[in-house]
């Protein structure tokens, strides 16, 4: 056997460096082209793709190429509008949305793309205290308190009345995973509570009271016709009514394949929602943004035949709906709400001669002149908690 040279200052010498071959090298610029290849070969595939207006499986408009200025350049803005577009466009953006949370499940991530992956099978919304603007969320507050306030004195106390509610986040926390966070939904439900009192519809204790139930969607950010049905039986006890029971209605399953908002945010594979409809004897008709087409019905059924089964619901978001029924007391109902009172006024509508719920996202008129010339007689906010945090729009009740 061959001795290792030594140094003369007694430290051996470095066994040689073995350079690569040329079959090596060319594995090593192998992969580097691949990479390339799929990276900048699927962004100028995205770019010279068709703009995409609307994303189906996330149900929500995808963002546009932003306009260059140079303004826009210098302060950064248009990076990152630039970003959100290519992102929103990315060819075969769906397959890429259920590989990385695959991935980022392996690596046991905290969260994915804001969602905990819950007991139950369970997908949870988060909303972290660093995401919310509190500026924003103090002047909502202000602007919903000077509104209920102001028509309270006017229609009277029990006639007013304002509802948010709480998201699966803050009522589900059994099925939360240990390490879960995020924002203290109660913070702002005690504001509420405190300004307003008596207006202040507080849903939590029998939301929570009911959280083994099926009172939110697993796969989607809204809740169930059974959730929202418990809120009505407080919201109707403190405006004078007396709630049906559900044995009052025909209560029936009319879909097993849902999939929500929450599960396009991580696409991957989990078991589908139920949705129920309560159906009465009842006549109604509903109108949608003053089109003078009478429906005979509070539910879409056609919608279950499209990814957004929840539109089955008074087909979803619009500007203005109006519901009329057979009931005669003189009482019209305004609902301001978000998408979480889809499911409820179908409760509602079995109390007014006419409910009327508007959008501040599509609604321009002022709300004061609708209320008046529709000779409204009680009101509603109804919102989700997060929403209602959010939504620049809330303004609109100071109008």
């Amino acid at each position: 056997m061959k001795k290792q040279e030594i140094k003369t200052d007694g430290i051996p010498n470095p066994p040689p460096i073995k350079r690569k071959g040329k079959h090596s090298r060319l594995g090593d610029y192998l992969v580097i082209g691949i990479f390339l290849v799929l990276i900048y070969g699927f962004t100028v595939a995205s770019l010279l793709s068709p703009e995409k207006g609307f994303s189906e499986n996330e149900n929500r408009v995808l963002a546009s190429k932003p306009d260059f200025t140079v303004d826009a350049l210098f302060d950064g803005t248009y990076a990152t509008k630039y970003e959100t577009y290519v992102t929103d466009q990315f060819v075969l953006r769906d397959s890429w949305i259920s590989i990385k949370t695959g991935v980022e499940r392996m690596m046991l991530k905290r969260d994915i793309n804001g969602v905990y992956f819950a007991k139950d099978g369970y997908l949870i919304e988060k909303l972290d205290e660093e995401d919310i603007n509190k500026d924003q969320m103090n002047k909502n507050i202000t602007y919903l308190t000077n509104f209920i306030q102001k028509y309270a004195s006017i229609l009277g106390e029990d006639r007013v009345h304002a509802m948010i509610v709480p998201t699966a986040y803050e009522i589900l926390t059994d099925k939360l995973p240990a390490f879960a966070t995020g924002f203290d939904q109660d913070t702002l439900l005690d504001a509420i509570q405190s300004v307003l009192g008596a207006n202040f519809v507080d849903t939590r204790s029998i939301l929570r009271a009911h959280a083994d139930d099926y009172i939110y969607y697993r796969t989607d950010h809204h809740w169930t016709v059974k959730g929202a049905y418990l809120a009505y039986t407080e919201w109707a006890k403190a405006s004078g009514f007396t709630p049906w029971s559900e044995e009052d209605f025909t209560i029936r399953l009319v879909s097993s394949d849902f999939l929500g908002t929450i599960y396009s945010k991580v696409n991957t594979k989990v078991t589908p929602d139920d949705m129920y409809i309560y159906d009465t004897d009842e006549s109604y008709t509903v109108e949608y943004n003053m089109d003078k087409i009478k429906h005979d019905t509070l539910y879409a059924l056609d919608r279950l035949e499209t990814k957004d089964k929840y539109t089955v619901y008074l087909t979803g978001n619009n500007a203005l709906v109006e519901i009329n029924s057979t009931v005669t007391n003189g009482r019209n109902l305004l609902i301001i709400k978000d998408s979480y009172a889809h499911c409820f006024a179908p409760f509602a509508a079995n109390h007014y001669e006419n409910v009327y719920m508007i959008d501040f996202r599509y609604f321009n008129m002022p709300v004061s002149s609708f209320i008046e010339s529709n000779n409204i007689t009680d009101i509603l906010v109804l919102y989700n908690a997060s929403s209602f945090l959010e939504d620049r729009n809330i303004y609109n009740l100071s109008r």
